[in-house]
């Protein structure tokens, strides 16, 4: 059985962390280059072979660096899932009570608008049982993305206006009482597999609600974690 040594953890940690930021193939002269891991490129090229066995990393194409797989992106957001502390987007961050319609209204705006503006994503809140849903961060979004993603940015763009079958989307996935995370192919459609999707079942007024974000698969985790854990 292979097991992992403490270059191969440190180079895995390199990759995700590279894919992350850039979205970009890491060969082992860049990783060399970038990082100072005192060895030569031959051995990190072995690294990511043995990395590559374990399908923890993959190559896009022959001959190219290696690329994170769904396994090790699985793997890497369970930690993060375990170490990140809760952020708190206003100190107010109690359960909803209300009755008025308005406040109600009013009070998932202030909520979708703040996420969005503090994790720079798309945030989105959906009351499934009565197809009600609010987003927020779209132009941000268009901003980064629309040169390189545009055709699946229409898409995502059309099911979040598609409130119906927007609700019925988000409750499709097996949600736990906690904070979820879905990447890759675990998101269904397959116009979001390069996207990563927070979600957060809460309740308002004994009535299952979901908040959320849902941004390219290069998010800071950590941060975005937080945020979605610290509310309500």
């Amino acid at each position: 059985m292979t097991t992992l040594t403490t270059r191969n953890i440190e180079i895995l940690k390199i990759i995700i962390e590279e894919y992350i930021k850039t979205g970009e193939v890491l060969w082992s002269k860049l990783l060399l280059k970038k990082y100072n891991l005192w060895v030569s490129s031959a051995t990190v090229r072995n690294d990511m072979a043995t990395l590559e066995t374990l399908q923890l990393v993959y190559q896009p194409y022959n001959s190219a660096g290696r690329l994170p797989t769904a396994k090790w992106l699985r793997a890497f957001v369970n930690y993060m899932m375990e170490q990140t502390p809760e952020y708190f987007l206003e100190e107010k961050n109690s359960t909803f009570r209300s009755a008025n319609i308005r406040e109600l209204s009013d009070f998932v705006h202030n909520l979708v608008y703040n996420l969005a503006k503090n994790t720079k994503e798309i945030a989105f809140f959906v009351y499934p049982d009565k197809h009600i849903s609010e987003y927020s961060g779209v132009s941000t979004f268009l901003e980064r993305n629309h040169k390189r993603l545009w055709d699946d940015t229409f898409m995502l763009l059309k099911m979040l206006e598609d409130k119906p079958n927007f609700s019925e989307f988000i409750t499709s996935f097996p949600n736990r009482e906690w904070v979820n995370i879905y990447i890759w192919e675990e998101n269904i459609l397959p116009y979001l597999k390069d996207y990563t999707i927070i979600l957060k079942p809460i309740e308002i007024d004994e009535n299952i609600w979901y908040i959320g974000i849902i941004w390219w698969l290069k998010m800071n985790y950590s941060f975005n974690i937080s945020a979605v854990k610290g509310i309500m």
